[in-house]
């Protein structure tokens, strides 16, 4: 057996490759979440205002539309899109996380979905990887935009996977 992750076609170098690696990334950790979860599971949080998986990916998503479109291209939030993903009631720096959509799984990752097919078509406008743009207190280049972006959803898909498990158990106790 052969794996491989093959650049995107229309993408300039290095972008098709880490596009491509993002989009497996997310498949692996949805192929670890299902398509069956309860709604329960998705909205469910350890302990009041903690994570949950919809809040979690919810926070991909945010955290998608700020670098791809907002930092790099400078394209402003949609207000609606903004209230949507719950934007003004999540801090994960201060630990804040909202009770997220009593939605099923699948309506999350179609959001993403979406989010994802508009944020593709914008990375092919970037300008080359090494452009390097303003960030808090240093300069940024695109090529490390998108790979933070990857570590980002890996990270935080491997928490909706956890918390999918400790649901599980939660539920196996009573």
């Amino acid at each position: 057996m052969i794996r491989d992750v093959a650049p995107l076609h229309d993408f300039q170098d290095p972008y098709g490759l880490l596009c491509a690696i993002l989009q497996d990334g997310t498949n692996e950790w949805r192929l670890e979440l299902g398509i069956d979860l309860p709604v329960e599971a998705v909205v469910w949080q350890p302990s009041p205002g903690s994570y949950s998986i919809g809040a979690i990916l919810l926070h991909i998503i945010m955290a998608e539309v700020y670098w791809f479109e907002k930092f790099v291209l400078d394209i402003p939030i949609d207000p609606e899109e903004r209230k949507l993903i719950l934007w003004d009631e999540t801090d994960v720096d201060e630990g804040r996380w909202p009770e997220p959509h009593h939605q099923p799984i699948i309506w999350y990752y179609e959001l993403q979905n979406r989010i994802r097919a508009r944020t593709l078509e914008a990375i092919k406008r970037w300008p080359a990887a090494e452009t390097l743009k303003p960030g808090h207190s240093d300069e940024i280049s695109l090529r490390w935009v998108l790979g933070h972006v990857i570590q980002h959803e890996s990270y935080h898909g491997g928490q909706a996977v956890l918390l999918h498990e400790l649901w599980k158990r939660r539920d196996a106790t009573k």
